[in-house]
């Protein structure tokens, strides 16, 4: 059989008739999945190295997961009840989890959402209300981003989301983002002496708010931060009184090795933090933690399907599977094992760098052709070599690994023995 398969080859050919043009890059879309491997409409296996993004990180047939969604659906035949009018006590019971063991400063509150997006215009929102009330709007005008940052494809985010700028924010962004947006290197060591330039040439009284992805950037190619420059740069602009807002929505739920992302540096208390991506578990959220006097006044803002009781129960139900991963110890032996072995292809001819932490990590190639024919390639070795490998593209020219956190060290290794093998399938090309 051909690759694609002839049921893929026809999804594929009505994607491109009646869905719009979007980031649709995979010749592979999924039909099922077990564990850390997914089967597309032809019967072709994979290993799922990236994991929508760091959704599924329980990886896919999740039985936990599975439970507790039928489980709430026979007790209660709800799907959907409102939250914007009426609380429920599923969607409390998740919000007073992530207020009172959240890194956020307490006492601290949660709005629910849909997506990352979603929580990070909230949490812009909630930054523009607080001024509004105490007439620091005007003064307050101006933001601090970070160089190939990622916070979402909403029109109020498009400033922050300065990866691959020219098709994801410059058709969109306006002229006050255009002239209030200061932008930072990422906080870097070598970034270093760039970022003390930048602090002392601007005005910090005139800075709302920061917002930052942390522990590291994802979009961008899994940039990580460094500590002494991350530290450096939160003493002195929290001083001056600029909101920090926290983006741990790809890193976060045990990603890097930690319950909350952000969290891995004990010292750093956000004003705002910013969840989704596996949160959820696969099913859409989005959570908002801010300090409680950063709370809006009634009816500045709300949604419809925030808060959701099934998303939410599965959110709980996540927190307590991912806590345990990494007390026992799994999700720093799936960070020793990729370490080891990526860290071996420093010297591969097609690789220029290895980064990573936890179990999110990106190998970048020498130019974005070949980040773009490897992750061709790892889909193509499902007809090939009997099992394919789903890689997801990182900033110009870097493929990230994230694979779920359940996955074995057996799965693990074979994965990253067909990682090396496309490597090697790169070069010989």
């Amino acid at each position: 059989m051909a690759y694609p398969g002839p049921r893929v080859c026809e999804i594929l050919s009505d994607a491109k008739e009646f869905y719009v043009t979007s980031t649709h890059n995979s010749r592979a879309p999924i039909k099922r999945g077990d564990g850390p491997y997914v089967y597309d409409h032809d019967g072709y296996k994979y290993i799922d190295l990236h994991c929508g993004a760091s959704v599924t990180n329980m990886g896919h047939n999740h039985q936990p997961s599975i439970e507790i969604i039928c489980e709430h659906l026979l007790e209660t035949g709800i799907i959907h009840t409102e939250h914007h009018n009426a609380v429920n006590d599923t969607a409390i019971q998740l919000s007073k989890f992530l207020a009172l063991h959240s890194p956020v400063k307490k006492p601290a509150k949660v709005f629910l959402s849909n997506s990352g997006a979603e929580a990070n215009t909230a949490a812009i929102k909630a930054c523009l209300a607080y001024r509004f009330h105490r007439n620091e709007k005007h003064s307050r005008h101006k933001v601090i981003y970070f160089e190939n940052g990622f916070a979402g494809r909403m029109l109020s985010l498009l400033a922050a989301t300065c990866s691959n700028p020219e098709a994801q924010r410059d058709p969109y962004w306006t002229h006050c983002d255009y002239v209030n947006t200061i932008y930072f290197p990422y906080p870097t060591k070598a970034n270093w002496d760039v970022i003390i330039k930048r602090l002392n040439d601007i005005d910090l009284q005139e800075i709302d708010h920061l917002l930052i992805e942390i522990p590291c950037q994802g979009e961008a190619g899994v940039i990580p931060a460094d500590e002494e420059t991350l530290k450096h740069l939160y003493q002195v602009t929290h001083d001056a009184g600029i909101f920090w807002i926290v983006d741990s929505i790809q890193c976060g739920i045990g990603r890097v090795g930690t319950l909350f992302g952000c969290d891995l540096y004990p010292w750093l208390e956000p004003d705002i933090l910013t969840l989704a991506k596996a949160l959820g578990g696969g099913l859409p959220i989005g959570a908002t933690i801010l300090r409680s006097y950063l709370d809006w006044r009634k009816d500045e803002h709300s949604n419809t399907f925030g808060g959701n009781p099934i998303i939410s129960r599965l959110a709980l139900t996540i927190l307590d599977c991912v806590q345990e991963l990494i007390a026992s110890g799994t999700v720093k032996r799936i960070e020793q094992a990729m370490h080891k072995r990526l860290y071996i292809l420093r010297r591969h001819p097609m690789v220029r760098d290895i980064r990573g932490m936890g179990a999110m990590w990106a190998v970048e190639l020498p130019d974005a052709r070949s980040k773009n024919r490897l992750i061709e390639i790892g889909e193509e070795m499902a007809q090939t070599d009997g099992c394919g490998i789903k890689l997801l593209a990182g900033g110009e020219k870097s493929v990230r690994l994230m694979p779920p956190l359940t996955i074995s060290q057996k799965d693990l290794k074979i994965a990253l023995n067909l990682f090396v093998t496309a490597l090697n399938r790169l070069r010989d090309e």
